[in-house]
């Protein structure tokens, strides 16, 4: 990450030196300063003050500080970074995050990037890790966003440890909407698969795509049935063809995934509609022909928002 290399160069050619005169001045030799501006090694710390009086430049300015601190670096590791968690590159991730650790080991976003990226996968040092990670992130003095961001995804984080009595535990302390008490401890007494798991940390750490943007039709038990023999099933796969011709800028699709199954907790003739970003219904209905009309009629208000936001 340090730029002294290039900068080094840079700057001996802009004083007309060869690097034969900068090691007689510095007192090292030429083979030294080659490498130095090859990348190969870095001077020692010791020769820092003495480089920056020769060339009349901060120490700052020799390393690149104001390049590395500047926000478009920070963008670029995010970009390359979660370019790796669409592709399913999960590793990949990992290591982005964890060079970057190295020079920016304060960053609240890579911290909490990297313990999402981390929990995606199946080794239990790594979980161990992101828990780490996001226990120092709740010690510390971050924001309300940081916070909730980090605790919602502890709860699943140690929910895929095994340690549910910690993941009700933290869920219980979260405020509303995506990140809330009532849904994150709705999931985790909701039986979710490691592939679920996985869906909601990449949901709530890098936001939604076709395999992590999820909506949720909960149906009181037996009424899924009923509501298939009303079409509703082929009508959400209707609605789907609808939508996904036209695209986001990113090129994700606009009707997220859709789940249907019965809830044995909601009553025969209830309906939950839940998408974790936008949308919430939540009724009873007398008539399962009313039920597909307002389910329908909810997914398709979420596919205009997220048209819209395209």
């Amino acid at each position: 990450m340090l730029y002294i290399a290039g900068n080094l160069k840079r700057l001996r050619k802009e004083k007309d030196l060869t690097q034969e005169e900068v090691a007689q001045m510095l007192n090292v030799s030429p083979q030294s300063v080659s490498k130095w501006e090859r990348g190969e090694t870095i001077p020692d710390i010791t020769l820092l003050p003495a480089l920056s009086n020769l060339y009349k430049v901060s120490v700052d300015t020799l390393i690149g500080m104001d390049k590395i601190n500047s926000q478009q670096m920070r963008n670029d590791i995010f970009t390359a970074a979660h370019t790796h968690m669409r592709n399913g590159e999960t590793a990949a991730a990992v290591q982005v995050f964890t060079e970057a650790i190295k020079t920016y080991p304060n960053d609240e976003g890579i911290m909490s990037d990297l313990a999402m990226a981390l929990a995606l996968g199946d080794d239990p040092e790594s979980l161990q890790q992101a828990i780490t990670l996001c226990e120092r992130l709740l010690s510390d003095n971050q924001g309300d966003k940081v916070h909730h961001t980090t605790r919602a995804a502890l709860c699943f984080i140690f929910l895929k440890a095994g340690e549910k009595d910690k993941s009700i535990e933290i869920a219980r302390r979260l405020p509303h909407l995506r990140e809330s008490r009532e849904s994150v401890l709705a999931q985790i007494e909701s039986d979710l698969s490691v592939d679920d798991i996985n869906a909601y940390l990449k949901f709530i750490g890098f936001g939604g795509s076709d395999e992590q943007d999820i909506v949720e039709i909960d149906f009181g038990t037996g009424m899924i049935a009923v509501c298939a023999e009303h079409g509703l099933l082929n009508k959400i796969k209707a609605l789907r063809d609808e939508y996904n011709a036209p695209t986001t800028r990113d090129g994700l699709r606009i009707i997220p995934n859709i789940r249907v199954r019965d809830k044995a907790e909601l009553l025969p003739g209830q309906v939950r509609v839940r998408h974790l970003a936008d949308y919430l219904l939540d009724k009873e209905f007398s008539d399962p022909v009313d039920a597909t009309a307002e389910i329908i009629e909810a997914l398709r208000k979420i596919a205009e928002v997220r048209s819209s936001r395209g």
